[in-house]
């Protein structure tokens, strides 16, 4: 099973499945803070198949229990500050 590494300043995007990545470069090129909806759109998975986006909901929490994300505001996840897009 491949899951996503603790964030370390010394890591790279790519130590994470692919899945995840595509979601760090959906959030690269949005420029702002999305919602897990907006990450299905952007990943190709549309935003009519609420499992579909329960899915990507639960890599983003769990991209925020690792550190790669926060959610500061519920539902909303974004880079954490000071933290350069290396996409």
């Amino acid at each position: 099973m491949t899951t996503v590494p603790q964030w370390r300043q010394d890591l790279e995007t790519s130590v994470s499945p692919r899945a995840y990545q595509d979601l760090l470069e959906v959030l690269a090129d949005a420029g702002t803070p999305l919602r897990a909806k907006q990450f299905a759109e952007g990943i190709g998975l549309g935003s009519e198949n609420l499992s579909k986006i329960e899915g990507v909901r639960s890599k983003l929490k769990r991209m925020v229990r690792r550190g790669w994300l926060t959610e500061e505001v519920r539902g909303v996840f974004a880079r954490p500050p000071n933290r350069s897009d290396e996409v």
